[in-house]
Formats: C-alpha cells, sequence, structure tokens
C-alpha cells in the first residue's frame, strides 16, 4: 500500500464498513462524576435491556461498534467514552493524577449507568462489558452498588493492588508504558494516511477493518494546522496508565451481586493466576481462557458476542 489512491481507497473501505454498524447511533453527552466533566456516550436505541459497554486505554467507544450493532436488534446498547477519550471531555491530567486515578473513573461510569438506568425506566444494568482497564471499571462498580449491574463480562481486565505514589511511579516507569505513549506517533496528514501507518504496527495488524476504521474515524480529529491527531492525547493515556494503581478497585469484590465472567487472553500479558484468585473472591465468577491476544475485542469481536450469549443465557 504505496500509492497515496491505494491509501484513500482502503481507508474509505474500512471507514464505510465501519460506519455501517453505527447505523442509527444516536450521540449523547452525560455529566460525569465532577463538575464540568462531560461524557459522550453512543446510543443504539432499541427497546430490549440495557447493555453498557467500556473500551479499553487509549481507545473509544466505537471500537466496540461490531459488539454493539450485532446485538442493538434484541438489546438497547450503549457505549461510553472515559474521559480524555473519544469524544468525552478532555481534562488535563494535572499533576498529581488525580483526574485520571482509576477510582475517579469508576465514578464517572458509575454516574453514567444510573443516568442511564434513569432514561430508560429500568431498575438495572442486564449486562456490563468492559475491556482492559474498562473491565476494571465495571467491575468497580459492580462492587460499589451490588444491585446496578446483573451480569459483568470483563476482558482480560487490568488488575493491580493498590500502592503508594512512589510505588507506581516506579511499577509504571518498570513497564514503560507511559514512555511508550508519551514517545508515540499522534498525528497524521490525513486520516488515509493514520489508517495505513496503524495498519503497518503490530499492536493493530490484527484489528477488523470495522474496528480500525472506526478508531481512525472516531479517535481522530482534525487540527487547526490541517492535519489530524489522535483524539485521547498522548498525555492523557499516560496520565490512565500511571494512575492504574493509585485506586484501591477491588477492595471488597466479595459484595459483588453480578454474575462475572473474565476472559483472559491467553497470548496477552497478564496472568491467569491473578484472574482466578480474584475470581476466588466474588460469590458467582468464573474465569475463561481464550487463546487470543488483549485487544481480541477489536480483533475478533464474534468471540466476545459468544461469552455475551453464553452470559444472558444462564437465566
Amino acid at each position: 500500500m504505496n500509492s497515496e489512491s491505494e491509501k484513500n481507497e482502503v481507508w474509505r473501505d474500512a471507514w464505510e464498513s465501519g460506519c455501517a454498524t453505527m447505523k442509527g447511533v444516536e450521540r449523547r453527552r452525560i455529566q460525569g462524576s465532577q463538575t464540568g466533566v462531560e461524557l459522550a456516550v453512543l446510543d443504539w436505541g432499541g427497546e430490549g435491556d440495557l447493555i453498557v459497554l467500556h473500551h479499553a486505554t487509549g481507545f473509544c467507544g466505537a471500537t466496540l461498534a461490531p459488539i454493539a450493532h450485532a446485538l442493538s436488534d434484541r438489546y438497547r446498547v450503549v457505549a461510553v467514552d472515559a474521559r480524555g477519550h473519544g469524544d468525552s471531555a478532555p481534562i488535563p491530567p494535572g499533576p498529581d493524577l488525580a483526574a485520571y486515578a482509576w477510582s475517579t473513573l469508576a465514578d464517572d461510569l458509575h454516574v453514567v449507568m444510573k443516568e442511564l438506568l434513569a432514561s430508560v425506566g429500568a431498575p438495572s444494568v442486564r449486562l456490563a462489558m468492559g475491556h482492559s482497564f474498562g473491565g476494571a471499571l465495571v467491575l468497580a462498580v459492580a462492587q460499589k452498588e451490588p444491585a446496578l449491574i446483573d451480569k459483568v463480562l470483563a476482558c482480560d481486565p487490568v488488575v493491580y493492588s493498590p500502592m503508594s505514589a512512589k510505588d507506581n511511579e516506579s511499577r509504571a516507569s518498570e513497564s514503560g508504558l507511559a514512555e511508550a505513549t508519551l514517545r508515540r506517533r499522534d498525528r497524521f496528514p490525513s486520516k488515509a494516511e493514520a489508517y495505513a501507518h496503524l495498519r503497518s504496527r503490530a499492536l493493530f495488524a490484527n484489528f477488523t477493518k470495522e474496528a480500525l476504521g472506526l478508531y481512525v474515524g472516531e479517535g481522530i480529529r482534525e487540527t487547526a494546522e490541517g492535519d489530524v491527531t489522535l483524539k485521547c492525547e498522548r498525555e492523557m493515556e499516560a496520565a490512565v496508565f500511571q494512575g492504574a494503581a493509585l485506586s484501591d478497585l477491588f477492595s471488597s469484590v466479595e459484595e459483588i451481586a453480578a454474575e462475572v465472567l473474565i476472559l483472559h487472553a491467553a497470548i496477552g500479558n497478564f496472568e491467569r493466576e491473578k484472574y482466578d484468585a480474584l475470581a476466588e473472591r466474588i460469590p458467582n465468577a468464573r474465569v475463561d481462557s481464550l487463546d487470543l491476544g488483549h485487544l481480541f475485542p477489536m480483533e475478533e469481536p464474534d468471540r466476545v458476542l459468544a461469552a455475551i450469549a453464553e452470559l444472558l443465557e444462564n437465566d
């Protein structure tokens, strides 16, 4: 894929395919847990039970559109953009990272779920699916208000024990995630160029064309200079990585009332033993391992849909 025309053609095809999964979506904004923090949500409509989806760090709700679209004929599906991601408020991290502490992000999701339930007149979210840090946030909400969520699908969630600020800074430095994020290329001449560049990177190589098309189309914005840049700025994504262990998200998981399925990506970076230990503390939880990498919701969405179908059939 060398010529500009070839790149444009490939990009248009991916974007059109991705847009097909966004058909009929209503874009809404909901006040988060703090004044001035508005969160963007994508609402596929419908009259069925409420399903809420939450993306991984650095991505946005639209990357889960193929999953949402497949469910939208039977359920009311809503995908949420975390603060600093997608079309949600781009809150500056600040020196203490408090704006991106995961307890704060979980509070945002909690408030959004309550507002969504009020708007549809339902007592609880039928199923909440979260990927990576999104899975951690969903579990945190299920812990905070056990009656709020009936079923949880946590896709390779990030599970950290609480640390001091100093220890967390050391962990983040050792992992290299924050530093790598700050060095990552974030500006491109066009969305076609961005799509071509990302497709060439190992991280995105196995994304479906719909997921990558939506990441570029919905997760990148035009600049005043005429080029394009990531909506989730590098500093904000780095702050999420750095703020991961500043909150004790799982201190009371014994209180979770939801049925929980944790999907472990066996080719990912997390050890199953951590998930097994977490599941043992949750009254109704189990762990399944998939022979997939960490980003499997954007690579093989059908595997996520199969897990959702299994959970919803266990009634």
